[in-house]
């Protein structure tokens, strides 16, 4: 009867293990991140006790005969359910979801790579941005992501600094006059702020003098006046002609000068600033009332205020200078058997010999899903699924143990049998 007693007590260990897979996946039913697992079992090696032999022309063939070796069942495998987790809103713009395949990478204190879903970051007191346990996560730097170089071999830890902010820098050119200006005016100006090398304000007015209808439309000279720092005498000169086509309405700039500006007692450097053909493409001279607006490059130093992820990744900073600049981006990677991945705890896996190497790029390109901010990816646990197999576990463990049960009692009658 041990041969019963052994298989049964094979069944009961098998059950046991699928239980505590039972137990461990609706323990991460809340997760973040967290991958359900399956386990299969198998027959395990069978004992045998007669060959197969082949038919002849006076007796048929005979089957092999074979049974359990005391260990009936094995534990083939647990698999991995590696399926998308239902997303949850928590409106923090540093918890990241994958939407579609990839995993968010992380540099662990040993300096390994590992890999995983759960995208509930944070920033600690440098601005590094980390998971829980304080892996740094990798991405790209600002320079490599503005020369579209990213690649698996420059990744960096990313962060956003506290106190990061950003340089003043000079106005070189004025990028666009737009609207209208009235045919009929004798006179137009509008001003603009421009910036010195420190940051500081430096105001400007343009001006639209001498109009004098041509044979090919009319035409303004376009000028400048402003008062130079530590000065009361305002400084005009000529920047060139404007011609609006009276056939096309077109604005035509022939530029015959640029604006510079000096003297500045801060330190800041002489600045020079031109006007283009380009930044009259949007301005018409009809004869209707003089609407213009008017920009300029160039700002003033800035602090960071707040910052967003994009569905790619880029992290983008907003400054109290009105500007914005890109401070990095969040790396993704993917493997072609995903269900090969090693555990190693904290939702985090590993590469492994059968997971493939590591697929890496941006998000929203190629295989790899999009990231969405302010939202966490939850486990993919089904309890309806883990209370079923909870049943199977308990039913299984129970009839094997009645098996173990019997065999000792006719193990019993066996020896009772025997008289002294």
């Amino acid at each position: 009867m041990s041969g019963s007693m052994y298989a049964a007590i094979s069944g009961l260990n098998a059950d046991q293990a699928l239980l505590g897979i039972v137990a461990q996946n609706i323990a991460n039913a809340d997760t973040v991140g967290y991958k359900s697992s399956s386990m299969n079992f198998a027959e395990a090696m069978q004992q045998t006790l007669s060959g197969a032999s082949a038919p002849t022309a006076t007796i048929g063939g005979i089957n092999p005969l074979q049974e359990s070796a005391g260990g009936a069942v094995n534990v083939a495998g647990v698999q991995i359910d590696t399926t998308e987790g239902t997303l949850q809103s928590t409106g923090i713009n540093t918890n990241l979801a994958i939407q579609g395949a990839g995993y968010f990478i992380v540099r662990t204190p040993e300096g390994g790579l590992a890999y995983t879903r759960a995208g509930d970051f944070s920033l600690d007191a440098n601005g590094n941005l980390v998971d829980p346990n304080g892996d740094m996560v990798l991405g790209w730097s600002p320079a490599v992501v503005e020369a579209n170089g990213q690649t698996a071999g420059n990744m960096v830890p990313l962060s956003v600094p506290p106190t990061l902010t950003q340089p003043a820098a000079a106005s070189t050119a004025i990028t666009s006059i737009a609207g209208n200006l009235d045919s009929q005016d004798k006179s137009d100006s509008i001003p603009v702020t421009l910036y010195d090398s420190q940051g500081n304000e430096v105001p400007v007015d343009i001006t639209f003098t001498n109009p004098t209808a041509t044979a090919n439309g009319m035409q303004w000279t376009v000028g400048y006046t402003y008062q130079p720092p530590n000065s009361t005498t305002a400084q005009t000169g000529t920047l060139g002609t404007l011609l609006f086509s009276n056939t096309t309405g077109q604005a035509t700039y022939t530029s015959t000068g640029s604006i510079t500006i000096s003297g500045f007692t801060d330190g800041s450097a002489p600045m020079t600033v031109t006007l283009n053909q380009a930044a009259f493409a949007n301005l018409t001279g009809y004869a209707m009332t003089t609407n213009m607006t008017i920009t300029a490059n160039g700002n003033p130093a800035g602090t960071l205020e707040n910052f967003t992820i994009g569905s790619d990744g880029t992290i983008t900073g907003s400054f109290s200078n009105g500007q914005t600049a890109v401070l990095g981006q969040v790396a993704l990677a993917n493997f072609a058997n995903p269900g090969g991945l090693l555990n190693i705890g904290n939702t985090l896996w590993q590469q492994s010999a059968n997971s493939g190497p590591p697929v890496v790029g941006t998000a929203s390109s190629g295989q790899l899903g999009s990231i969405a901010a302010g939202e966490l990816e939850g486990s993919n646990v089904s309890l309806a699924n883990q209370f079923v197999n909870m049943i199977i576990a308990q039913e299984g463990y129970q009839a094997n143990s009645k098996v173990i049960s019997v065999a000792q009692t006719l193990d019993t009658t066996l020896v009772n049998m025997i008289q002294p």
